[in-house]
């Protein structure tokens, strides 16, 4: 009996179709590296994270403004005790984004403040006041204008904690 040296070879077909598996196996484990490069990138400040932010700080304020002690509170207050406040909320929310390290954020700046304080602040004092004057608390509480200021202030602490910590969940 004589062996055929055919049995060791492949055919140019068999050759073919594996290293086509092979491409598209390589193509798969590409795809998963970038995948996992993008998981593990800093989270750059994009408009998904706009609108985590208003969500945040529109469910964390909802509460706070339809207690009457927040009312009594922004009637009693001075202005500059809610200028404390203010200063107060935005250096707690400074450390929570630029200190902490808790989420995996691109350090983004401008004019060395973090882009990401801007936007907090923004949405957190805009929707607190929008808050305010939409569901007519302003016109219950028989608020001056400096009073509504100090309920702004106030429920605004509340906003930025919530701003922040849904923008730090990925």
């Amino acid at each position: 009996m004589s062996e055929s040296n055919t049995d060791g070879m492949m055919s140019a077909e068999a050759e073919r179709e594996i290293r086509e598996k092979l491409d598209e196996i390589n193509e798969g484990l590409q795809w998963i590296r970038e995948r996992e490069e993008r998981k593990s990138a800093p989270d750059r400040l994009g408009w998904d994270d706009i609108a985590q932010e208003i969500v945040g700080a529109v469910a964390f304020a909802l509460p706070f403004l339809f207690t009457d002690e927040v009312w009594n509170v922004a009637k009693t207050i001075s202005i500059g005790r809610s200028f404390l406040v203010f200063l107060m909320t935005v250096a707690l929310a400074y450390i929570f984004i630029a200190k902490s390290r808790i989420g995996n954020l691109k350090p983004e700046e401008v004019f060395h403040i973090p882009k990401r304080l801007i936007t907090v602040a923004l949405i957190s004092y805009a929707a607190s006041a929008a808050l305010i004057y939409v569901y007519g608390i302003n016109l219950i509480a028989r608020f001056s204008p400096e009073q509504f200021a100090n309920a702004t202030v106030i429920v605004s602490t509340f906003a930025v904690i919530g701003a922040i910590t849904v923008d730090m969940v990925r």
